[in-house]
């Protein structure tokens, strides 16, 4: 790759625009000086850098301009965001009480991440829109995606590559999957019957991916059941015409999983190039000791590639893919069920969470009691996320379940959030940090709602209203990057993003749900702790094509898009 001089960034088609840099200070607090030099762009393929400050919102309490706490913390302003709703399924019971969950993405291209909610059948789904003031406003109606039915794990994904954020929504006890096409002016059309895409009656999580380089997004469907089924569609190719072929067996997928019984037990599908070779490989969070690790083959086909004597979550749900130690690969959260003492239930070992230490080349080691992160009740969807951008992830998921078979204990456990001590440990401080939450939690989305440079909260409740938690800020500085593809892979999924700033490079893979029947904006938001400047950003594209920035401002929402 050739070095490119900031002279000559003209003629390499570089556009960079640059606006005024605030740090990251919901609270108006203090921060370090920082640069805000002319970014360079130092090696490989042309971009068009643009960059805006950070907005935030003073309607809300963590946002007053009364703050001057340096401490992190958290508040509910579920009802100032105007999330008047509460999920509803009457009859509810069994599988349903499992079911639910939320989509994240910018589905008008305003620059602000909206919603897509589960209601359930007592209840329409809502299509949120950021209103860029704090709230939200329901445009389900308008937009005719407002299904009165018992959903399950909505994903957004731009599976046209037109620019705009289609929806799949899965569905549960025999309602319909639906699949929408996003056809701009905050309108989408139904395609579900066109599309070929044939699902059981349980649908509960999904991602998206270019597993196969092919540019164009392929989708992943989990099917949690009770009773027996001859063919689980797990892996469906996206054809290039808004179509999709099953080819879960041709993957090599179908097979595996037969092998463990007549029942799936699978809940939550991640995209994440586990072993670094620039190719998307599958994790499987599953039920009853079948969580599993596919390697990507390059071929079409996938091998498993699970040790059992490490991958050992006996009750597997929520997933988290990050990079919590720093060391540049992915390792793997999984949330469980936890009964201390190995405490046999429902038939099995039920012995908690599992954090799972990537060891660069997709094989890991459990590092759960050294982080001290096992404890966690009954824990749904789960994120990395760093929320006090000390350049550390820490780790937030939901809990509780409720039925006549569930110990008391799960009905009002907590919602567990692990700081990162910055060593390779974790602290549990949810309620030290404001989140006092015991509702019925299933989906989750970590993301910057206010645009105000930290990371807040949403839960799905089943059952329940969602909560929306809003991070007061502290006196670090962060960084968030979206990329935009040429390729129909709009969104880049499966690119990495590397930042370093202070001698510390922190790495981010960016990828489509999900961390339990729910999924986070596809965008990488970085902590930069104390530092001054911003040294250095690299890409990797998803075709291995690499670009290098250096001197990028700080405390900045970016988007980068290619141009070569």
């Amino acid at each position: 790759m050739n070095s490119i001089n900031q002279s000559s960034l003209s003629a390499t088609a570089i556009a960079i625009l640059l606006l005024g840099c605030g740090g990251s200070s919901s609270n108006n607090s203090p921060a370090p000086a920082v640069s805000a030099p002319e970014p360079v762009l130092r090696s490989g393929v042309a971009v068009i850098v643009d960059s805006s400050s950070p907005q935030g919102s003073d309607t809300d309490v963590c946002h007053s301009t009364q703050v001057t706490d340096t401490q992190l913390s958290f508040t509910d302003i579920s009802s100032q965001a105007g999330l008047n709703f509460s999920h509803s399924v009457p009859n509810g019971d069994g599988i349903l009480g499992m079911s639910g969950g939320v989509a994240a993405g910018d589905f008008d291209n305003d620059g602000w991440v909206d919603l897509y909610a589960v209601g359930g059948d007592g209840q329409q789904n809502l299509l949120l829109k950021n209103m860029s003031d704090g709230s939200f406003s329901d445009m389900a109606d308008f937009a005719d995606v407002n299904l009165q039915t018992i959903s399950s794990g909505p994903a957004f994904g731009d599976l046209d590559g037109d620019g705009l954020l289609d929806l799949f929504v899965g569905s549960v006890g025999g309602s319909a999957p639906k699949l929408y096409l996003n056809r701009g002016n905050d309108k989408f059309l139904d395609i579900t019957d066109s599309s070929g895409l044939v699902l059981p009656g349980n649908n509960f999580g999904a991602t998206w991916g270019d597993y196969d380089k092919d540019d164009d997004l392929d989708l992943v469907i989990t099917h949690w059941s009770s009773v027996s089924n001859d063919h689980y569609a797990y892996f469906w190719r996206n054809n290039g015409d808004n179509t999709f072929t099953d080819i879960s067996i041709e993957t090599g997928i179908t097979p595996i999983m037969r092998q463990f019984g007549s029942r799936d037990k699978s809940f939550t599908p991640t995209f994440a190039d586990i072993d670094n070779d620039g190719w998307q490989d599958l994790l499987l969070v599953s039920d009853n000791h079948r969580t599993r690790i596919f390697r990507n083959n390059r071929d079409g086909t996938f091998l498993d590639r699970t040790d059992r004597d490490v991958i050992s979550d006996n009750a597997g749900m929520g997933s988290a893919v990050g990079d919590y130690d720093n060391d540049g690969d992915l390792d793997w959260f999984v949330s469980a069920i936890t009964f201390k003492d190995g405490v046999t239930h429902f038939g099995s070992l039920t012995p908690g969470n599992r954090l799972y230490q990537n060891q660069g080349d997709g094989t890991f080691i459990d590092k759960t009691d050294e982080t001290g992160v096992r404890d966690g009740y009954w824990g749904w969807a789960a994120c990395f996320a760093d929320f006090n951008n000390d350049t550390h992830l820490d780790i937030f998921h939901v809990n509780g379940m409720e039925g006549d078979d569930i110990d008391l204990r799960f009905k009002d456990d907590p919602s567990r959030l692990f700081m990162s001590n910055g060593d390779g440990t974790f602290t549990e401080s949810s309620l030290a940090l404001g989140i006092d939450d015991k509702a019925m939690g299933r989906g989750l989305v970590c993301f910057d709602y206010d645009k105000d440079g930290d990371i807040d909260l949403y839960t799905a409740n089943y059952n329940q209203a969602p909560k929306l938690f809003c991070n007061s800020g502290t006196h670090n500085h962060f960084v968030n990057i979206k990329l935009v593809e040429k390729s129909t892979n709009t969104q880049a999924l499966g690119a990495r993003i590397y930042v370093t700033s202070n001698g510390i490079e922190q790495m981010r893979e960016l990828r489509a749900g999900s961390n339990y029947v729910s999924q986070n904006p596809v965008e990488a938001h970085f902590g930069l702790g104390q530092a001054t400047t911003l040294e250095r950003v690299r890409i990797v594209w998803p075709d291995g094509q690499q670009s290098q920035l250096d001197d990028l401002s700080m405390d900045q929402f970016i988007t980068i898009t290619r141009n070569d």
